[in-house]
């Protein structure tokens, strides 16, 4: 299973995606929030967890510009235990971090010569745990999905199950965000597109949804 699985990550990958996120998402989600309310996100197929700490960032550098910011709960989530154990500790060789600014780096990162490791107030936003996204119950509640080039490695039957769970995984006008190869043509009646050239996409509410 393990030979099986990908794990082809980093952080912000796709940085044009990712400014996208950071200036049509994000703000998106703190909007009309405070200190009271919670922002929840969802990463399905988390991996090694990079994209689940860019995704940590840009959400606290919103959070840095309001003066009641809600609070911030990251849920990301695999199958591979490996991976997880990797994600958990958030700390990585300093060449993998290419795509990170370094006034990033220096805000969200401890370094030495070697490795980089997220700082802990960062790390503690994300609870990183084993699920199946096909065989366990989803999420709910959730602001933003971002499940981005999972759903490549699936075909076109388990899609067809997969996209309707994470409609349901989502709070009404949720984001879901998609690798670049992935789409949800098939499902235009469950998501309306805010970029296509993203990948970026609104829930749309169904009666009994």
């Amino acid at each position: 299973l393990h030979d099986l699985l990908i794990s082809v990550t980093g952080f912000f990958r796709d940085a044009e995606s990712f400014a996208a996120i950071e200036t049509t998402v994000m703000p998106a989600l703190f909007d009309g929030k405070g200190a009271d309310d919670v922002v929840r996100i969802w990463v399905p197929g988390c991996a090694t967890g990079e994209e689940v700490y860019s995704l940590a960032i840009l959400a606290q550098e919103q959070m840095a510009k309001l003066p009641h910011p809600p609070r911030l709960q990251i849920f990301a989530t695999d199958i591979d235990d490996a991976a997880l154990s990797v994600a958990r500790q958030g700390r990585y060789p300093k060449s993998l971090m290419g795509g990170v600014s370094a006034e990033r780096l220096a805000r969200f990162f401890l370094c030495d010569n070697a490795l980089c490791t997220i700082r802990p107030e960062t790390r503690e936003l994300c609870v990183f745990s084993s699920h199946n996204v096909i065989r366990d119950a989803p999420f709910s509640r959730i602001d933003l999905v971002s499940c981005r080039n999972m759903l490549i490695y699936m075909g076109g039957r388990l899609q067809e199950q997969v996209i309707p769970l994470l409609h349901y995984a989502l709070r009404p006008s949720g984001f879901l965000f998609l690798g670049a190869a992935e789409t949800v043509t098939r499902h235009s009646e469950l998501f309306a597109p805010v970029n296509k050239a993203h990948r970026i996409f609104r829930k749309l509410d169904m009666a009994g949804s």
